[in-house]
């Protein structure tokens, strides 16, 4: 590969590789990747903070399953990009964070912006790397961008010392290897025996997170649930790859939230879970029914058996392992034939689901004022009924209304904080979404505390000229610890949790954009026509009740970790 220095010889390799967005905030260390890139087909955005450019880069991943890059300056930039990093790490997200450093001349001499970036990343990273050849540069941003994807993605860190990356390239050639990896292994023997529990169930369950999303598993998962006829439940990064409208789905995996879920895990004498760690999110395994058969698929085989004993573990990639299990049943003459036995137990399931959703129907529909969360959440599930449409969340119980309101209908077009529940990337995901979705309506609800952490993502959005719709659920305070103290003390600690009535509205109308304030429920689709009609970043800002506890609050309440005494 010929380049001139170090610096050439990353943003080379970039290009080459397909690399479409460069997520960056600029600095004297990156200026020799930043002059090659800005004049080729990789199209950099820059943020005005470097969480918001690493949280871009964390959403474009997971929305497209390629590798998101993130280009930070060295010292402070870099360990601005913690807090998404972890949150990469948590969701398996295949994320490429590239730091400049001190030079390595003056290693430990007190240079400018030095720090042990590597040793900082490396807990935390799948691999951190430091190159200090400049003739292996390219050979570096290889290897840490393939390794990012390869077997569990996850978020790997590159550190390029600035000297390194301004060095002449000796001959101005560099050694440069490319290698695809596309293998997606499976378990026939575990496909065999999974289809011989299933074949005795009479109340299965088949829950699918991030691992098959990333697999790109959702046609393998409408084909097996229908071959099958047992109903399927979605979470994290799975949710859409089966629609919610689909007859054998019924939605999100939550078993602490008032859904479907809650009582199929504590009923299921056999829980088929594909690409899901069973985490906090299943009280650590207390939500299954604790005499079912349960049966873990997951690339990585750390994951089989935390924190709750499996019967059948199997290592395989989940759309490998759902296309060879639609195949061997039809092979056995099963296809149609177990779903008759499950019959009774998917009608259940759906009595369960009405029930759910006639409960949640008053607050839905509530004419109260301050508004109801959940009757928000409904008017943006109704005006967003597109197949493209996509919604996100952010925050602590304002991404729980999301979640339990939202109708998912196709894949990659909703995110979740994920375990590291790390509030403040809402922003930065929407304009992440933007880009991957130049064609559809993008909007994010969001609650106040969490939209403010990185508000002036609102001038990036307006600077490269991204249109969507921030609706947020504003309750004037940290709502979810407000209420955790309501319910662990007894009384809040408003000094602490209190925001009050910020005009965010106005807020984005002086950064360019166009603003909207609600406080009757009859006018928040009228707030959002306008909104979307407005061509702009656009903000609704809608006062609803802060005294409304949602349920993953409450769940939370009830665990023993969390409790105040």
């Amino acid at each position: 590969m010929h380049c001139a220095n170090g610096g050439e010889a990353a943003a080379r390799v970039l290009i080459d590789l397909g690399v479409e967005f460069v997520f960056t905030l600029t600095g004297g260390h990156l200026n020799h990747i930043h002059q090659i890139l800005e004049k080729s087909q990789v199209r950099l955005i820059d943020t005005r903070h470097e969480q918001a450019a690493t949280f871009m880069a964390d959403a474009y991943a997971r929305m497209t399953g390629k590798t998101g890059v993130a280009m930070l300056t060295a010292g402070p930039g870099f360990t601005n990009c913690i807090s998404p990093l972890q949150q990469a790490a948590f969701n398996c997200t295949p994320l490429l964070v590239i730091a400049g450093a001190a030079g390595t001349d003056y290693r430990d001499k007190l240079d400018l912006q030095d720090a042990p970036q590597v040793a900082i990343a490396a807990p935390i990273v799948k691999a951190a790397y430091v190159c200090t050849q400049v003739e292996r540069v390219a050979e570096y941003v290889e290897m840490a961008y393939r390794t990012a994807r390869a077997g569990r993605p996850g978020p790997v860190f590159l550190e390029l010392p600035c000297d390194i990356l301004g060095k002449a390239m000796p001959g101005q050639t560099c050694v440069y290897h490319k290698t695809e990896v596309r293998s997606r292994p499976v378990d026939l023997d575990g496909v065999e025996q999974a289809i011989r529990y299933l074949e005795k169930a009479e109340r299965p369950i088949v829950v699918v997170g991030s691992g098959g999303g990333y697999a790109k598993a959702g046609e393998a998962l409408a084909h097996f649930v229908e071959k099958s006829g047992i109903p399927a439940f979605t979470c994290n990064m799975g949710r859409g790859l089966i629609s919610d409208l689909h007859p054998l789905s019924f939605g999100l995996a939550g078993p602490h939230r008032p859904l479907t879920a809650k009582k199929a895990y504590a009923e299921a004498d056999v829980a088929l879970i594909i690409g899901h760690r069973i985490s906090l999110n299943h009280y650590f395994g207390a939500s299954f029914n604790k005499d079912a058969v349960l049966i873990q698929v997951d690339v990585a085989g750390e994951e089989l058996g935390r924190n709750r004993a499996i019967a059948l573990p199997v290592v395989s990639d989940a759309r490998a392992f759902l296309e060879v299990a639609g195949d061997r049943l039809d092979a056995l003459g099963l296809s149609g034939r177990i779903g008759e036995r499950y019959a009774p137990w998917v009608s259940e399931l759906r009595a369960e689901k009405k029930r759910c959703l006639e409960a949640m129907t008053p607050f839905m529909t509530s004419d109260e004022m301050p508004i109801h969360p959940q009757r928000l959440v409904y008017e943006v599930d109704r005006f967003m009924d597109r197949e493209d449409d996509v919604v996100l969340a952010d925050g602590g119980d304002t991404l729980t209304w999301v979640h339990i309101g939202r109708t998912v209908r196709t894949p990659y077009r909703i995110l979740d904080h994920g375990l590291f529940w790390c509030i403040g990337g809402g922003l930065p995901d929407t304009i992440a979404a933007r880009l991957v979705y130049p064609d559809s309506r993008v909007m994010l609800v969001t609650g106040d505390g969490s939209f403010g952490f990185n508000f002036m993502e609102i001038n990036t959005a307006i600077r490269k000229g991204l249109a969507f719709v921030v609706v947020v659920a504003n309750d004037q305070s940290w709502g979810m610890i407000r209420h955790s103290q309501q319910l662990r003390l007894g009384y809040t600690l408003d000094s602490v949790t209190w925001l009050g009535p910020t005009p965010y509205h106005k807020m984005v109308e002086a950064a360019g954009g166009k603003g909207f304030y609600v406080e009757r429920p009859e006018d928040i689709r009228p707030a959002i026509e306008a909104a979307f009609a407005a061509g702009t970043v656009a903000c609704v800002n809608v006062m609803v009740d802060s005294e409304i506890i949602s349920p993953a609050s409450i769940a939370l309440g009830q665990l023993g970790a969390y409790k105040i005494d």
